[in-house]
């Protein structure tokens, strides 16, 4: 089947085709109309200004412990401590505010504020390049099923047996998050939240991290052009298996049964998408 430009969007609309740059140069793969990817030669370009403000903000909040909810100091005084123009801060800031590492309270009394480090901000951000490359949502299946065996076989290994129980056991049972009559988002984030705590035993935060990104892009998604709660008994029934399997730490077992889990999800939600399924995935 011909892979389409044209990713899903909320209503389950496509997105209109546009010829891309390495559609009309012969570079795209398979001249499906898409940039080829590059070698990585962009990791040596220096930094903006603002991305080099960005960056020292980052630093200090790290370098201060502050945590989410924090205010940051005013716009005069970061003025003087970095040595930047105005422009270069606020472009610097809106930086951070993109990535949701930083938030910006409006009106009197605001200004900003430490945000989190979510997976779902790092997804939203691949998805960009995902959709420039051409990757489609087919592949976007078969990554987040490699992602999520690795793991769930890597969280069981976790050596203290007392923090897998402790993370697995709000999934043991039956009124486990995200089995009642939950609205959409919370349903969604409640499901999502499984996944997460599995991350979490990973003793890896690059990889609690990153393995994390293709589940929740999937996740957004497909909450767009469909009621996942339409899966509820087998999502709860098959989260519950898996927490069973890390609390006990049975790492064949609960890699075993992520990887059936996550082809059950995977193949459902390839019949609801049709051909939709080879289409480029959408920038969130």
């Amino acid at each position: 089947m011909a892979r389409r430009n044209g990713g899903i969007r909320a209503g389950g609309g496509a997105a209109a085709p546009a010829q891309s740059p390495a559609k009309a140069n012969g570079n795209g793969a398979g001249g499906r109309g898409c940039i080829s990817i590059g070698s990585g030669g962009g990791v040596m370009r220096p930094l903006k200004t603002a991305e080099s403000v960005a960056r020292d903000i980052v630093h200090d909040i790290i370098e201060a412990g502050q945590l989410p909810g924090a205010a940051l100091p005013s716009e005069a005084a970061m003025l003087d401590h970095y040595r930047v123009s105005r422009e270069s801060l606020r472009e610097g800031l809106r930086l951070l505010e993109v990535q949701g590492l930083i938030s910006i309270r409006r009106g009197p009394g605001g200004g900003p504020v430490v945000g989190t480090v979510d997976p779902a901000n790092l997804g939203r951000v691949s998805t960009l390049f995902f959709h420039m490359s051409g990757a489609t949502y087919a592949e976007l299946f078969e990554a987040w099923q490699m992602a999520e065996v690795a793991l769930a076989e890597r969280a069981a290994r976790h050596p203290d047996g007392e923090a897998r129980a402790a993370a697995m056991a709000p999934y043991l049972s039956a009124d486990a998050p995200g089995t009642g009559e939950d609205e959409l988002e919370r349903f969604v984030e409640a499901h999502a939240g499984f996944h997460g705590a599995v991350a979490s035993l990973v003793d890896n935060r690059v990889l609690e991290l990153t393995l994390q990104t293709y589940g929740q892009i999937v996740s957004h998604h497909l909450a767009t052009v469909q009621d996942p709660r339409d899966i509820r008994q087998m999502l709860a029934d098959d989260h519950r298996e898996l927490a069973r399997a890390v609390a006990a730490g049975h790492p064949r077992r609960a890699r075993d049964l992520m990887e059936a889990h996550i082809a059950g999800v995977a193949g459902h939600n390839r019949e609801r998408l049709g051909d939709r399924v080879d289409d480029f995935i959408e920038w969130l």
